[in-house]
């Protein structure tokens, strides 16, 4: 995942009026620090032993690891914000903004190579038989392994998360033309702002509505996968992250008191929510939205504002591994399952033995991550010169008009 640098759209220069500077929230090392903490909960996960697989710490301790999960909601909530701020910013502005196929292009060159690529390379070396488990490759290939209890966590078990997001590009980008179809036609900044927030509190009641369908209404079986991490599940935080978007663009801003009140509220309230979490019952899943809400809270402190921002916020090594996020994310369980199988891991054991799980596994997640960084998913980005801002074929010769060729030729003979 690269280094969120959110730039707003402003309206175009004039002669009278140049544009203003684009504010870039500093919100990369959240990425990072999100990696680190799933790469450690992983890690804890793997040395749970018996036949029950009793967990390596209890009480607090592992109240507390369980808590981490909460970076997942983060990430849903980080990309509605990146991927709805250029969409809220243009219809706030009155503009037209990108077709929504643009939208999806530039997720997409930045998700698919380095996604299909593990994929294949985990799929085939753990299924070295052909067929192998065809639906387990298929499903992941089309980003539909989170509708199966049996495939979901297959192949690489976080990868449901980007299957999650996907489904949220597209929704996204099928939403855009609606909505500049309905700004062109809404002439007051009140009621474009209003068409914006449509798909985010849609996103929301429709997520609450499949928690309350699964949760109170069925009770479903907490092995039912599909369920639980389904698309569907996630929409209320997708819906509060867009909708911090629409606020950013609305020009919403919080004062240097209100600033701290968010953090403090924010972040007090997520740790309330992870010591209060229940774990006995369906009940807990009413905690992913209400993890996405208190983050977004304490984030409006950096996006609801211009600047300028603390300087530890941009701290370097932080903000580095959150712009390979995203391979760190994809490429760590494959690493921990292959030094495994080297013998290199510890023996599963209660206690702290984990962290050392977690300080052999980062260090190869990281490598790889930088690796894929400089070849898989810069193959990727460089696909998209192949468009332009508009999502049309590029044309190379735009340049070689009519009158510029007749001029290159009559300079041809002094050239000579």
């Amino acid at each position: 995942m690269t280094v969120t640098q959110l730039h707003p759209r402003r309206p175009e220069p004039t002669e009278a009026q140049p544009a203003p500077a684009r504010p870039v929230y500093p919100l990369g090392w959240l990425r990072g620090l999100a990696a680190l903490f799933v790469v450690f909960f992983h890690a804890y996960q793997n040395n749970r032993t018996g036949p029950t697989y009793v967990w390596p710490w209890s009480g607090t301790a592992h109240q507390l690891m369980l808590g981490t999960d909460l970076f997942v909601d983060m990430f849903f909530v980080l990309s509605g914000l990146v991927l709805w701020l250029p969409v809220a910013r243009a219809a706030a502005e009155g503009r037209e903004g990108r077709p929504g196929r643009v939208l999806l292009y530039r997720r997409l060159a930045r998700l698919v190579p380095l996604y299909f690529t593990i994929v294949l390379i985990v799929w085939g070396l753990t299924n070295p038989v052909w067929p192998g488990h065809w639906q387990d490759l298929l499903t992941h290939l089309t980003f539909t392994h989170v509708y199966t209890d049996t495939y979901i966590f297959w192949t690489d078990g976080p990868a449901w998360s980007l299957a999650v997001e996907f489904h949220f590009y597209v929704l996204m980008a099928l939403a855009v033309p609606f909505v500049n179809r309905a700004v062109r036609r809404t002439t007051s900044r009140a009621g474009r702002l209003a068409v914006v927030s449509v798909l985010p509190v849609l996103a929301a009641v429709v997520g609450l509505g499949d928690l309350l369908w699964s949760i109170v209404l069925t009770d479903q079986d907490p092995t039912n996968w599909s369920v639980w991490f389904s698309p569907l599940s996630r929409g209320a935080d997708f819906g509060i992250g867009m909708g911090l978007a629409v606020l950013a663009a609305a020009g919403v801003r919080l004062g240097r008191p209100a600033r701290i009140a968010a953090v403090v509220v924010g972040l007090a309230a997520t740790g309330v929510l992870v010591m209060t979490r229940p774990f006995d019952s369906n009940a807990t899943e009413w905690w992913h939205p209400l993890y996405a809400l208190t983050l977004a809270v304490a984030m409006s402190a950096i996006v609801l504002h211009d600047g300028p921002w603390p300087r530890v916020l941009d701290w370097k090594p932080l903000a580095w591994v959150g712009g390979l996020g995203y391979g760190v994310y994809l490429l760590h369980e494959p690493v921990m399952r292959l030094v495994g199988w080297m013998g290199l891991l510890p023996a599963a054991r209660p206690g702290a033995w984990f962290i050392i799980t977690f300080a052999i596994v980062i260090g190869p997640s990281l490598a790889l991550a930088w690796l894929s960084s400089r070849t898989v998913e810069a193959a990727g980005l460089r696909m998209l010169s192949m468009i332009d801002k508009d999502g049309r074929p590029r044309d190379y010769y735009a340049h070689l008009t009519p009158d510029a060729l007749e001029q290159d030729d009559s300079e041809e003979p002094a050239r000579a």
